[in-house]
């Protein structure tokens, strides 16, 4: 192989790899633009809320996640229940949900739900900071305790 040629297949793997990229963080770009824009659905006492992403991790470290989603994630707060999906759906009773909270980094804005009768917590990204609240808020209406930083959230 020439030098020339070799410049040639260093430089069609460069861009191979950076259209990659550059595509990945466009599909990103986008979902997180269509969910800022929603709102919560209702549906007389059931609440969808939009997510862009979900993950099941280990109560207590919500940001060490053992599954996660963007596929379909699912968080509807019913009127008795709660149904969240990252893998599978699961329906847990608000009386379960020992603690609510709320995290923050670039581009995220998560839900944590623990629950009392399980090791895994629910995190879901709903990208937007007033769906976060909306929803925490609709949660506490529940009965459902909150941590500092949740209710800091309420109280902004």
């Amino acid at each position: 192989m020439s030098r020339a040629e070799a410049t040639i297949f260093i430089f069609a793997i460069v861009l191979l790899i950076g259209v990659g990229w550059l595509t990945i963080f466009l599909y990103i770009k986008s979902r997180l633009s269509a969910v800022r824009h929603s709102r919560i659905e209702t549906a007389g006492e059931v609440a969808n809320i939009p997510l862009v992403a979900a993950f099941s991790g280990w109560r207590g470290v919500p940001w060490i996640c053992w599954s996660s989603s963007d596929l379909k994630p699912t968080l509807i707060l019913h009127a008795d229940h709660i149904e969240c999906r990252v893998i599978r759906r699961r329906r847990k009773i608000y009386d379960v949900v020992s603690r609510v909270d709320y995290r923050q980094a670039v581009g995220t804005a998560n839900i944590v739900l623990e629950f009392s009768d399980s090791l895994s917590s629910f995190v879901g990204n709903t990208g937007n900071r007033d769906i976060a609240r909306d929803a925490i808020k609709r949660l506490a209406e529940k009965g459902c305790p909150l941590s500092a930083r949740a209710s800091d959230l309420l109280d902004r």
